[in-house]
Order: C-alpha cells, then structure tokens, then sequence
C-alpha cells in the first residue's frame, strides 16, 4: 500500500488577454489596478499582452505581477476568476512550442471547467524579444529571464 499526499492545489487568477484565456498564480498579483496605472521608477517593465502577444491593443486593466524582487505590469482585455488547480492537472507545453519566440513565455496549459487556459510566467516575457509592444517602460532592471527552467 503506498500512502499517497494530497493533490496540491494553487490558486490561479484566470484572465483574458490576446483573444485566449491566460493564468498566473494569484498569490503573484500584488495589484490590479485600473486602465491607466502610476508607473514607480521601481516597476520598469510594463506588457500590453494582447498586443505583446497579437498586435491589438487591450483596453482592460492592469495587473501588477510581483515575484520576489521582480515585477512587471500586465494589461489584460479582462479578469476572468481565481480558480483552485491541481498542479497535477496541468499539462507542460510541449518542447517544441517552449523554443518558440511567442510561446516561450507559457509554461503549461489547464482547464477549468469548459475552459482552457495557458499558465504564463511573466518572468519569461521579454522586452527584448523583437515582438512590438509600444505601451513597455524601459528595462532598466536589468533582471535576467526567468530561472525557473520546465523539465520534461
């Protein structure tokens, strides 16, 4: 008989951005504020996703994502709920789309209920990457990609 543990679960903040359900751990979200957020000269990175990722703007709120000493703002189209996830139930993204420029930031995929969502590692967005995002701050913080590295 082997004594398993209880299926750990996080919460997610599930939200709209790009025409596609994304995700972040809630416990990452230090603000959500309103269209026209106050940029601190601490929090130099700022991401429209619907236009980092597709090109149109989104006209939604502001997250403010927060890990560690690393923090970013994310517009989103719009907050869709925090949902319990077991981190069993997600699947990792396949190697192949881990390499690509604009899925490198997407770290699994998930469902809640009929839905589908993406879980993104906002550490993993990059200002850099050659994609247009007009709404980013300079990066003046100097912090690496992410470390976190998904394992197969």
């Amino acid at each position: 008989m082997s004594a398993t543990g209880p299926a750990l679960v996080v919460p997610l903040l599930v939200f709209e951005a790009a025409n596609c359900l994304m995700a972040i751990p809630a416990c990452e979200v230090a603000h959500l504020g309103g269209s026209d957020p106050l940029f601190t000269e601490t929090e130099s990175r700022a991401f429209d996703l619907g236009e980092y990722f597709s090109g149109l703007h989104s006209d939604g709120p502001w997250l403010r994502w927060a890990r560690g000493a690393r923090s970013a703002r994310l517009r989103v189209k719009r907050v869709v709920d925090v949902v319990p996830v077991t981190l069993s139930s997600l699947t990792l993204m396949p190697t192949l789309l881990r390499g690509q420029r604009r899925t490198l930031a997407f770290l699994a995929a998930g469902i809640s209920g009929d839905d589908v969502f993406l879980l993104l590692d906002p550490a993993r967005l990059n200002s850099d990457s050659g994609l247009r995002d007009s709404s980013r701050l300079s990066d003046s913080s100097g912090l690496p990609d992410s470390s976190r590295r998904v394992s197969p």
